[in-house]
C-alpha cells in the first residue's frame, strides 16, 4: 500500500526480487540524503521509490500494449527494470555517489548492472527465465534494447522522474507534486522506435519539466540541506582516503553499506575531525553559508573547477589562510544539473516527438525552441556556494567578499 500510487501489485517474479537482501537494503538508504534536516518528513527511502519506479513503468507499458506497440513480457521487462533501476546506490544515495565517483569514476549504474548479474537478483532472474545482462542494461538504460523501453526508465518522460517527483514533494510537503501524470501515460505512442505522446499531453509535460527545476531549487539543492551534506561528503572522503571503505570496486564491503552502517563507521573513525563533523551533523549544528552564486548555462570559472578537486583544495585553502583558521573549516560546494533532463542517451534533450493524428500516429519532432519556458532554463542548473565552520564564520565570510567581490572569477586563479 503506498500514499503516492494507492495498492501497488507484485507478481511472484518481482516478490522474490523484493524479498532479496540485496533489495531490501534499500530500505535503510534515504531517497534524499540530508533533506530530512529541513523537510522533517523526509525519510523515505529508494525502497518505495523503487517500488513506486516498477509501479510507473508498468502503467506506461499497459498504456502502449492497449495500442499494440508491445506485449506482456515486454511489460514485465519494463516493470523489473523500474525495481531496480536504483538497486546500485550507495548510503545517502546521491551524496555518497559524488564522493566515490570523483575519487573511483564508477556510477550507481555502474554497481547497478553489477548487482542484477553478480548477487542472487541475478540468480532470481534467471530462475524466471530472463536474461540478467540484459535486464542490467534496460534498468540503468544503457546498451541495445528497444530505445523507446529505455526511455521509460531514463529520460524526460520516465518512470523514475513521474514517481520521485509525486513522492519527493509528498514527503517534503513542497507542492510541486501535483502534476497531472495519467495524462502522459495515457498518451503514449512509440513513433520511429522513440517515445512519443499526444499533442493534448504538451501542457503536462511542459508543467513535469517546470516543476522537476523548481524542485532542484527548493528541496534538493536547499542551502541547509546542502550544508549538511557537504559536511557529511568531507567526512566520507577523510575517513576513505585511509582506508579505501567508499571503493564500489569491492562490491560485498559496498553492499555492506547502508545510511545507518555509514553513520556509524564514522562514528567510530579513528579521525578527530571525522568524528567531530559526523557529530554536529547528527546534532544539527551545520555550517555556515558565506557566498552563494547561481547561474545557469555554462560559465568559464565553473567548468574549470567543477569535478577538479586539486583547484578546490587551492581555493579553499587561500580562504583558510587568509582568514587565519585551521584546516578543513571551509566548504566549497558545486551542485549542477541538466535544467530539462537528458535523454536516456545522456545527452541534451533537443526534442520531442509529438503525435499530431491519432488514427494515422502522424507525429511531428518539436524542439526545446517550440516550448518557450523550456527554452529559458534550458542548459545547466549550477549554484556556487562556499560554507564555514559557525565559531569562524565572520572571519571566513569577510575573506570570501574580499576575494569574490568582483564576481567569483575577480581575484580567484584557476
Amino acid at each position: 500500500m503506498d500514499p503516492i500510487h494507492g495498492l501497488i501489485k507484485i507478481n511472484d517474479f518481482e516478490r522474490d526480487i523484493i524479498d532479496t537482501g540485496v533489495f531490501q537494503r534499500l530500505r535503510r538508504i534515504k531517497q534524499l540524503s540530508s533533506a530530512f534536516l529541513v523537510y522533517p518528513s523526509a525519510h523515505h527511502t529508494r525502497f518505495e521509490h523503487c517500488l513506486g519506479a516498477m509501479y510507473m513503468a508498468g502503467q506506461m507499458g499497459e498504456s502502449l500494449k492497449g495500442k499494440g506497440y508491445v506485449n506482456d513480457e515486454d511489460v514485465q521487462q519494463l516493470r523489473i527494470a523500474g525495481l531496480l533501476h536504483d538497486v546500485g546506490h550507495g548510503p545517502f544515495s546521491h551524496l555518497f555517489e559524488d564522493v566515490s565517483f570523483k575519487r573511483y569514476g564508477i556510477s550507481h549504474e555502474d554497481v547497478a548492472r553489477r548487482v542484477i548479474a553478480e548477487t542472487e537478483i541475478g540468480d532470481v532472474i534467471k530462475k524466471h527465465g530472463y536474461d540478467p545482462k540484459a535486464l542490467a542494461e534496460l534498468a540503468t538504460g544503457v546498451g541495445g534494447g528497444k530505445p523507446f523501453m529505455r526511455a521509460i526508465i531514463a529520460g524526460p518522460l520516465s518512470a523514475d522522474i513521474m514517481d520521485y517527483m509525486q513522492r519527493d514533494s509528498y514527503y517534503t510537503g513542497a507542492l510541486f507534486g501535483r502534476l497531472n501524470v495519467s495524462k502522459i501515460i495515457n498518451s503514449m505512442h512509440v513513433y520511429n522506435e522513440q517515445l512519443a505522446i499526444e499533442r493534448d499531453a504538451l501542457s503536462a509535460f511542459e508543467s513535469v519539466t517546470i516543476a522537476r527545476y523548481e524542485m532542484f531549487k527548493d528541496v534538493y539543492f536547499h542551502k541547509t540541506a546542502r550544508a549538511g551534506d557537504v559536511m557529511l561528503q568531507r567526512a566520507i572522503s577523510l575517513e576513505d582516503a585511509e582506508n579505501g571503505f567508499a571503493d564500489p570496486k569491492n562490491l560485498e564491503g559496498y553492499l555492506a553499506l547502508t545510511d545507518d552502517t555509514l553513520i556509524a563507521r564514522l562514528i567510530g573513525s579513528k579521525s578527530e575531525k571525522v568524528k567531530e563533523l559526523i557529530s554536529d551533523y547528527l546534532n544539527r549544528k551545520l555550517v555556515k553559508l558565506v557566498y552563494e552564486s547561481f547561474f545557469i548555462g555554462r560559465d568559464a570559472f565553473f567548468e574549470k573547477i567543477f569535478n577538479n578537486e586539486p583547484i578546490k583544495e587551492r581555493i579553499t585553502k587561500e580562504i583558510e589562510e587568509k582568514s587565519g583558521i585551521e584546516e578543513d573549516s571551509v566548504f566549497i560546494d558545486l551542485p549542477t544539473v541538466p535544467s530539462v533532463p537528458k535523454t536516456f542517451e545522456r545527452e541534451e534533450l533537443k526534442g520531442i516527438y509529438v503525435i499530431y493524428k491519432k488514427e494515422t500516429t502522424e507525429a511531428k519532432e518539436l524542439t526545446i525552441r517550440d516550448f518557450p519556458a523550456l527554452e529559458s532554463i534550458s542548459g545547466y542548473y549550477n549554484i556556487l556556494r562556499i560554507y564555514a565552520k559557525r565559531e569562524i564564520r565572520d572571519k571566513a565570510e569577510k575573506v570570501v567578499k574580499e576575494l569574490f567581490k568582483e564576481g567569483y572569477s575577480g581575484k580567484i586563479s584557476v
